[in-house]
């Protein structure tokens, strides 16, 4: 791939709303050729929806521009559903290279753990974590020189998503990765953006640096601490009964997820423990990997239930 301008993408007082729920407001961001950079913070505050403006996927009101000679991909949440399930594994990567990247298919695929007959496999029978390793080793084969993902990590067990951290350490673009994935981000990363009340920050260090800067022990907190804060004074302010009955119930509901959401974090670390020390022997149960997605989608179902609750709470508050 070709080497861009020095600066890759730069945005000027970008703002997006839907109806007249805001999102973005005032967003001025420059991005340097080569940088890492992590956009964090909570769900709902435009992580996603600034990645989309930077590669052209939605309309906004600010400028945005491309540097010279940029060669953007784009790695969406839902990108393995574009993927033509009557293509083996092997032809949807051949048919994506071009004279160049052709003969390190099969070096790609191998890399992303799609070995021997497994690149015979029609995309169709493929599990989600399948699905989500190939459309990655799909973007790999492109030239770009920047690269932008986001949550790349949703629905990859641990050996995939090492195997997608090693790729992208050795990526010689730029690249700008939207994720609540500490693990993943460690060592990857060098500026962090978050996102918060229509805006974003900039920490110039890794994610262990922001997390040491906001005080904080993981994500999870960053993302939830707020809303805690915003809880507190209810006591103190006269509430109408109803009120105080509805906010009881959310605050009920809202534990009751969050142990939901504790209690299913564990149970994937334990699938993810096994893979780790008992790959060949786990992999080989046929159920291991529905049992694993089917966690994977009920820990999504009970994240998004924890944000309208909070969403809920705030509102009342």
């Amino acid at each position: 791939s070709v080497t861009p301008g020095k600066v890759v993408v730069e945005a000027e007082e970008v703002a997006k709303s839907y109806g007249d729920k805001n999102v973005l407001q005032g967003i001025d961001l420059l991005v340097e050729r080569d940088t890492k950079t992590a956009f964090v913070g909570q769900n709902g505050q435009g992580k996603s929806t600034l990645a989309k403006i930077i590669v052209g996927e939605l309309e906004h009101q600010g400028k945005v521009k491309l540097g010279h000679n940029v060669q953007i991909g784009y790695f969406a949440q839902n990108q393995a559903e574009y993927l033509d399930g009557s293509k083996t594994v092997e032809d949807t990567m051949i048919d994506a290279a071009d004279e160049k990247t052709r003969p390190r298919v099969r070096d790609i695929l191998g890399s992303f753990l799609f070995r021997g007959e497994e690149v015979d496999k029609y995309v169709r029978v493929l599990s989600g974590g399948e699905r989500n390793r190939l459309a990655l080793a799909k973007l790999m084969l492109q030239p770009f020189n920047v690269l932008v993902m986001d949550e790349p990590t949703n629905h990859l067990d641990i050996k995939s998503k090492n195997v997608l951290k090693d790729s992208l350490k050795q990526f010689e673009g730029t690249l700008i990765v939207v994720s609540h994935d500490r693990d993943f981000l460690q060592g990857l990363t060098d500026r962090v953006y978050e996102f918060k009340d229509h805006r974003i920050r900039e920490y110039l260090g890794d994610i262990d640096y922001y997390l040491e800067q906001r005080e904080v022990a993981n994500l999870r907190e960053v993302e939830k601490r707020d809303v805690v804060k915003k809880e507190a004074p209810v006591k103190s302010t006269k509430k109408s009964y109803e009120d105080q009955k509805k906010l009881k119930s959310l605050n009920n509901r809202l534990s009751k997820v969050e142990s939901n959401i504790n209690k299913i974090e564990r149970e994937i670390k334990e699938l993810d423990v096994a893979l780790a020390t008992n790959y060949d022997e786990t992999v080989a149960d046929p159920a291991f990997f529905d049992n694993y997605n089917g966690k994977k989608k009920k820990l999504d179902g009970f994240m998004e239930d924890w944000e309208k609750i909070t969403e809920e709470l705030d509102a009342l508050n």
